[in-house]
């Protein structure tokens, strides 16, 4: 069956949520928040053992109900979309042989980039990177699939315990293409972590609510995901993701042929490298003085700066990948573009500011988002003569067991 005749209704979703005794009820609401969905609520087998979010996966991977086309895995700790299950059965229908991710969590090295600049590009889908760990929140493959991936994590010991680390193995040696809807249609509910190492805020990048996605949304030319996806696949030099940690934004190229492992943070100063992804650090700021006299509310100057120049060179970065693109894209709306902005400044900061601070940043990054998406940028290595993919297959292979 090709991807346009699929339709909502071809769609038989199995449900699983992995659930820890501790957590009480969590579990019975995303039951009756998945409705009509059957969602089965597969419980923890050794919830006094040392906490193992692998063994719990191992369960919850296998519990596929008879019949499915696709199978969907949560945690106890997700919170769905309103109208659930209808949107998920037609984000399904619209890429329905791709592993697919509901939620990025907004500080994740790459992803939550990738999930911004989807946004940012007008596409519903953002390509994930294939080294970064899976988002386990709440992620869904084909039934047949899903059956190879619970074979494939039942001999790993569970004291590994990352099962997201584990997922991306698998997807990687079975070149599984891996998707996240845009908007997200799961969010954290943030509740504590049950695993030590993994603390702070989790919530989703680009999250659906309020508005939901309109019929048709997800159906678009898988063309824009080739696009999409060759920024992130560890055979250019040029690769890059943005980051903003600390109330600070940074670049890190992603070095392919390094062996850095996908979660490394290793990043530079944006003023200091931007160049290297064709940009001068004048042209990011030409803009922010002219805009702040905009600003009913005046943010602090250093965090402004920073969240300009996130947003500038994510909408730099957007308008290159729309310039590539065989296929038309709609245009990102106001609201996908200030949900990108938002997360960044919510996860983003060394300190808490009031709600005035904030709200001026999310629209001082959503104006330097709009200002580069107008601009146009020399790609760096064209321009010295190298061809895209001219570096090859680049990922480094990673220990099977070990998490960096």
């Amino acid at each position: 069956m090709s991807r346009l005749s699929w339709r909502p209704g071809d769609v038989r979703l199995s449900v699983a949520i992995m659930h820890h005794p501790v957590r009480g009820d969590a579990a019975d609401r995303i039951v009756e928040a998945c409705r009509p969905l059957v969602a089965r609520v597969v419980t923890d087998p050794a919830p006094n053992a040392v906490r193992s979010p692998l063994r719990t996966a191992k369960v919850a991977w296998a519990a596929i109900a008879e019949g499915a086309t696709h199978h969907l895995v949560l945690q106890d700790d997700a919170r769905v979309a309103d109208g659930f299950a209808d949107l998920v059965a037609e984000a399904i229908a619209g890429r329905p042989r791709h592993g697919i991710a509901l939620y990025t969590d907004w500080i994740s090295p790459q992803n939550s980039y990738l999930s911004r600049l989807a946004a940012v590009a007008g596409s519903p889908w953002a390509p994930l990177s294939p080294m970064e760990w899976t988002p386990a929140l709440a992620f869904l493959l084909p039934a047949g699939t899903a059956a190879e991936l619970a074979s494939y994590l039942a001999p790993i010991p569970d004291e590994v315990t990352d099962d997201d680390q584990m997922m991306a193995r698998f997807c990687r040696e079975r070149s599984v293409p891996l998707l996240a809807t845009v908007p997200h249609l799961v969010d954290n509910r943030g509740m504590p972590t049950l695993i030590s190492g993994h603390g702070g805020r989790h919530h989703a990048t680009v999250w659906a609510a309020p508005a939901v996605p309109p019929a048709g949304h997800w159906d678009v030319d898988p063309r824009i995901d080739e696009a999409l996806a060759a920024r992130s696949q560890y055979r250019r030099h040029d690769e890059y993701v943005v980051q903003v940690k600390d109330s600070r934004c940074s670049i890190r190229l992603l070095r392919p042929r390094t062996g850095e492992p996908g979660g490394n943070e290793f990043c530079w100063y944006w003023d200091d490298w931007c160049d290297l992804i064709g940009v001068g650090g004048r042209e990011v700021t030409a803009g922010l003085a002219a805009c702040l006299d905009t600003l009913d509310h005046r943010p602090p100057p250093r965090v402004a700066t920073e969240i300009w120049a996130a947003g500038y060179l994510l909408g730099l970065d957007a308008a290159q990948v729309r310039r590539g693109l065989s296929a038309p894209l709609a245009v990102a709306t106001p609201g996908a573009i200030r949900a990108a902005v938002s997360s960044w400044v919510h996860a983003g900061l060394a300190a808490p500011l009031d709600a005035a601070d904030r709200a001026a940043l999310i629209e001082l990054g959503s104006a330097a988002v709009a200002l580069g998406l107008r601009r146009r940028r020399p790609d760096p290595l064209v321009a010295a003569g190298v061809p895209a993919g001219a570096h090859g297959e680049d990922i480094p292979h990673d220990n099977p067991y070990h998490h960096n």
